[in-house]
């Protein structure tokens, strides 16, 4: 199970009357551990220590008390820390045994934590009380090293009623809550739509049980109960065990208040306007403000203050409390449109419960400046300097007028030509009480004035042994420390430190140390210390650094990769700190930077040829100075490599084809390609194109041709192909002719040979008749004798060409000659 731990609890107080201030208690008890100086302990004995008992659980205030199993009980420190000693959780038979290690007076706790007994039992300190506070202490010593304490819990009561107003009507905006008298856990509930409620969990013995109004409004007066009955007074009840009051109604009366109304001059409700109510001192026949503040309307521009029937009041706005951020600030006001305090309307309350109204119309005043947290630091003590730190205003610019002022009971005056951020104190103010008046002023808006108190002139006061200073290395990464030696007397709580930069509250630390970071870098760092120790008067300190930017890790860079053309030189930046870091990049070609080489990675290119390369890596880092690092030189840039595969050939090495040549893919692309092809190893004149038509010289030839690859910055290459077969001769594509002309003896016959090709081509004729070839008839007429009569004619064409085989054709036979 886990180990409970219990609250650090102090006696409940009237809220109207003040209330402890625990968190204070419980940072102090943290300090105190860690340090480990824990009040009341005592050195380690041989001896073993025990508590041990029965724990029992009392139902009801007659009911027998029955074993507890199942519940706790530790022992813990003797001090207002009651820190965590030792513990136990106790058998089913209710019985515990726990030993502590050292011998002394020890706090017992005793608590169901979250076992079921917990929704019936109350946690209890021993000596019967809800708090270690007024816990009694039992002791283990080395005479008596074991004590038996049998304690008791005792069960929660519970309590239901109605609550109503004088006139009988339900009341449900309220609160009803049971709070132990001397600390610990309290319950709360709310009643339903008729005022019916039911709280649970009363705890037991002492408990302010109370119904408060929770309206918002100040409607009703809170009442307690008092065991029987609700009452006005602060009363606490007893609690039985396990009681079960029913019947346990409250009639609330109505609160004696003054309501006031704060609107601009269009109706709009102001809120977060400061108000301050006087009462009238008969006395004194002065009019006392409150010892609270700042006050302020709430969201509906509405103020409340309790009255007493019959006394004088007044009431006044002045819209000061800066802490509500708001565009416009107000003109000051009191009742009844009155500029100031003499010339205001007094209000009574004739009756008990009755609601006197006061209704406020504010005129703007201008625009809301956003003041600084101002600060007096310094010793009041004659003859040393106070100093006020304005912090920032804004919206800047902001003119600032400094005053210093003293007071002394009802004497109150500002300090002649004390006009400056800083006052040297003299003798004539020992006994006054200083204060530093900031008033900020800009066209447009509405001029503020905040006040601070630096201490009573000449009155002992909290001291250091050292001038408050901030130490350490003032740039991101390293941590600052206040130093202010030794404090006199040593606080009780704390101390507690306020950190600022550039004069924003800033919440990382409230110690004595804080840590730098690169968005603090060209800021100024400030510490605040505020120590008080009545009676004594308060120690305030302050300094103020501003922040180097930090100072980046950056190692040489190195380059890798062939210097080469065409091959990628890559960047190696190292390890750049404190991380992340980010690294820009700039290539050089012999101390010249190369424009848009900008990448980790660069690809040597043909103007680099020759050169040397370097590169130079650009850390950047908020808060942290830039730096730049340069590279060794590389080699000289040689020529790079073509990639120059061997062409090949495609087409029929034959005359009149057309041979191609294919060359490849070369690179780096571009790659400029030039070709020459070869005759059985002889160059061919004029051959330079990517195709080559074989020619009648090629025949009975091998042919071949070469590529040659240029580009800048690379070393040309050539590459030649494989030979082909020998080449072939040609072959003519020629047509049957035809014959045109009449066919009769005396007339002339054409042979229309078609068109033969590749052009040019030779074409030679012979006429036949019949088959038989005639005589000299070899050209391409042929004129009818009387020989040919009854025959008939035909023409062969045969067709010739350097490098192509010959081809002849015949035409048809004509019809018979007539």
């Amino acid at each position: 199970m886990p180990l409970p731990r219990p609250a650090l609890s102090r006696p409940h107080r009237n809220p109207r009357q003040g209330a402890w201030v625990r968190a204070r208690a419980v940072l102090a008890a943290a300090v105190l551990l860690a340090a480990g100086f824990l009040a009341g302990a005592v050195p380690a004995h041989a001896a073993t220590y025990t508590f041990k008992g029965v724990v029992k659980g009392k139902l009801t205030a007659t009911a027998a008390p029955a074993v507890l199993g199942n519940a706790w009980v530790g022992a813990y420190t003797n001090d207002s820390n009651a820190s965590f000693v030792a513990g136990a959780w106790s058998a089913a038979d209710g019985t515990y045994s726990f030993t502590v290690p050292a011998a002394g007076s020890y706090k017992i706790w005793i608590t169901c934590g979250n076992n079921p007994c917990a929704d019936t039992y109350a946690d209890e300190w021993n000596g019967n009380s809800s708090g270690s506070y007024d816990s009694t202490p039992l002791a283990v010593t080395d005479a008596a090293p074991t004590t038996v304490y049998n304690p008791q819990l005792e069960a929660y009561g519970t309590m239901s009623g109605r609550v109503t107003n004088s006139a009988g009507q339900p009341v449900t905006a309220v609160e009803i809550s049971a709070s132990p008298a001397n600390g610990g856990q309290y319950r709360t509930t709310a009643p339903d739509a008729n005022g019916y409620y039911t709280l649970t969990k009363v705890p037991p013995n002492q408990a302010y049980i109370s119904v408060r109004d929770d309206s918002g409004k100040r409607l009703y007066l809170e009442q307690y109960w008092n065991g029987t009955q609700g009452v006005d007074t602060y009363t606490a009840a007893t609690v039985p065990p396990g009681v079960n009051w029913t019947g346990a109604n409250f009639v609330l009366k109505n609160e004696t208040v003054l309501e006031a109304t704060v609107t601009d001059t269009a109706g709009a409700p102001i809120s977060g306007a400061g108000y301050i109510p006087y009462i009238y001192n008969d006395a004194t026949g002065a009019w006392d403000g409150p010892q609270m503040g700042p006050l302020t309307t709430d969201g509906n521009g509405k103020a409340y203050w309790r009255m007493v029937v019959g006394k004088k009041y007044k009431f006044c706005i002045s819209d000061t409390d800066y802490g509500v951020t708001r565009q416009y600030r107000y003109k000051s006001e009191c009742y009844d449109n009155a500029a100031t305090l003499d010339t205001a309307a007094v209000l009574t309350a004739t009756a008990a419960g009755q609601r006197v109204q006061a209704n406020f119309q504010l005129e703007v005043a201008g625009l809301s400046l956003s003041p600084g947290r101002i600060f007096a630091y310094g010793s009041v003590q004659p003859g040393q300097t106070l100093t006020v730190d304005p912090g920032v205003w804004g919206p800047a610019p902001v003119t600032l007028a400094y005053q210093w002022h003293r007071t002394k009971g009802s004497e109150a005056a500002d300090i002649t030509g004390a006009t400056a951020a800083t006052y040297t104190v003299t003798s004539a103010d020992t006994g006054y009480d200083i204060f530093a008046k900031v008033t900020g002023t800009k066209s447009g808006y509405a001029p503020h004035t905040d006040i601070v108190h630096a201490g009573q002139a000449g009155a002992e006061a909290v001291t250091a042994s050292k001038p408050f200073t901030v130490t350490g290395t003032p740039s991101p990464g390293n941590t600052l420390a206040v130093d202010h030696g030794t404090l006199t007397p040593v606080p009780e709580y704390g101390p507690y430190y306020d950190w600022f930069v550039d004069g924003v509250a800033d919440y990382r630390s409230n110690t004595r140390t804080f840590a730098l970071t690169a968005a603090d870098a060209g800021k100024k760092v400030t510490a605040r210390l505020s120590v008080h120790a009545w009676p004594l008067q308060p120690y305030y300190g302050q300094a103020t650094v501003t922040v180097a930017p930090g100072t980046l890790t950056a190692p040489v860079p190195t380059v890798t990769g062939t210097a080469k053309v065409g091959s990628t030189l890559t960047a190696n930046p190292g390890t750049w700190g404190p991380a992340p870091v980010t690294l820009a990049y700039q290539w050089y070609r012999s101390g010249t930077a190369i424009s848009g080489a900008t990448a980790a990675t660069y690809p040597l290119a043909a103007a680099d040829l020759g050169k040397t390369m370097t590169v130079r890596v650009t850390g950047t880092k908020a808060g942290y100075t830039t730096s730049a690092k340069t590279s060794a030189a590389t080699a000289a840039v040689a020529a790079g490599t073509l990639t120059a595969p061997v062409p090949t050939v495609t087409g029929t090495a034959k005359v009149g084809s057309t041979l191609t040549a294919n060359p490849g893919t070369w690179g780096p692309a571009p790659v400029t390609l030039a070709y020459q092809w070869f005759r059985s190893g002889t160059a061919i004149s004029g051959a330079t194109a990517a195709k080559y038509q074989l020619a009648a010289a090629d025949l009975g030839k091998t042919m071949t041709v070469r590529v040659t690859g240029t580009k800048a910055g690379y070393t040309t290459s050539a590459k030649t192909s494989a030979v082909t077969a020998a080449v072939a001769a040609g072959t003519l594509s020629g047509p049957t002719p035809t014959i045109t002309g009449t066919k009769a003896v005396g007339s002339t016959l054409t042979a229309n040979p078609g068109t033969w090709g590749p052009a040019p081509v030779t074409l030679a004729y012979q006429w036949y008749r019949g088959s038989t070839a005639i005589t000299g008839a070899t050209g391409q007429t042929y004129k009818l004798v009387a020989a040919d009569k009854g025959t008939a004619i035909k023409v062969r064409v045969t067709g010739t060409k350097s490098g192509y085989t010959t081809l002849a054709r015949y035409s048809a036979a004509t019809s018979l000659i007539g």
